[in-house]
């Protein structure tokens, strides 16, 4: 018995040195696999970084750059937080010229706008704002020679000052006065129905009607066809409500012919319309219809007051010196 005893301990002995033998064997062969990788790596992350810092250089020296930037404006913020303006303006003028002294031209230009590209900003948003608050003001502000609507008249495109130049010599007006204009070529009762029905936006039927009714315009020159059509949708105010006194009596005294009517909304003839067909304005504007006429949808004191003078400059009537 004692014998056996000895055999199995023998056996559980030898099975044991045999399990921490092959448990010694595995972990030096993963020792050994291990080693090699991390000497591989370590070989391939100098030669990567390497090729990291060739290739990208300039980008390191700028970040630096900029990082001491900052650094140093934040340093100068916190220093200079207690002083006064004036001498928080000193010391930054100072620290300013100490800190570009030994750069290139092309860095101190770098630096200026950096630290200053705020206040920079700040200036020009400013500058450009004025700036269009000026124009803005100076063009809406200056007085208008005349302010008109042409329609129905479509090879031309637009007038110019040129065309009205006669008009502003002879009254002395200055180059400053604006001329306000408007065209459309689509005053037509015939095709307003099938026109407006699928163009409901467009600017005849959306911005000049408003335009009329607020008193934009002076005049609107048109052929018949259009004064019908404005006198029919209510663009157009009567002559004897619209038309300065002593140039009302002037015309029905001496061109009772010129007075035009059409009809309104509730289709009664009124006296709505000027003609001024052949005259020598009308023959200048080089319209596309010979029968020219115009009407008056303002009534505001300018309205009134312009209206009055081109047809005193039309008809020579000599109301106006």
């Amino acid at each position: 018995m004692k014998q056996y005893a000895k055999d199995i301990n023998k056996d559980q002995n030898d099975n044991f040195n045999n399990d921490n033998s092959i448990i010694e064997e595995t972990d030096s062969k993963k020792e050994s696999a291990k080693k090699p990788a991390e000497s591989e790596s370590n070989n391939e992350s100098p030669k990567n970084n390497k090729e990291a810092d060739d290739e990208s250089p300039q980008k390191n020296d700028s970040k630096k750059e900029k990082n001491i930037v900052k650094s140093s404006i934040a340093e100068d913020n916190l220093e200079l937080h207690s002083l006064s303006r004036k001498e928080r303006n000193k010391i930054k003028r100072q620290k300013y010229r100490q800190t570009t002294a030994e750069m290139s031209r092309k860095e101190k230009i770098n630096y200026f706008f950096y630290y200053f590209k705020i206040p920079i900003l700040v200036t020009l948003a400013v500058i450009v704002s004025l700036a269009f608050i000026t124009i803005s003001l100076y063009k809406n502000t200056r007085p208008v020679a005349i302010s008109f609507a042409l329609l129905n008249s479509p090879s031309v495109e637009y007038l110019t000052k040129d065309d009205f130049k006669d008009y502003m010599d002879f009254y002395d007006m200055p180059s400053s006065y604006r001329i306000v204009d408007f065209y459309s070529n689509k005053c037509d009762l015939d095709i307003y129905d099938d026109y407006y029905s699928k163009n409901p936006d467009d600017a005849v039927y959306a911005q000049f009607p408003s335009l009329c009714f607020n008193d934009y315009f002076d005049v609107i020159i048109s052929d018949k066809t259009g004064i019908e059509y404005c006198g029919k949708m209510s663009l157009i105010v009567p002559l004897e409500d619209s038309l300065d006194l002593s140039m009302s009596k002037y015309l029905n005294d001496t061109y009772p012919e010129r007075i035009i009517k059409v009809n309104n909304v509730n289709d009664e003839p009124v006296a709505y319309a000027i003609d001024i067909s052949g005259t020598e304005f009308a023959q200048s504007l080089h319209l596309d219809y010979e029968d020219v006429y115009i009407a008056l949808p303002g009534q505001s004191a300018r309205n009134i007051a312009n209206s009055k003078r081109l047809l005193n400059y039309i008809f020579d009537a000599g109301i106006i010196n």
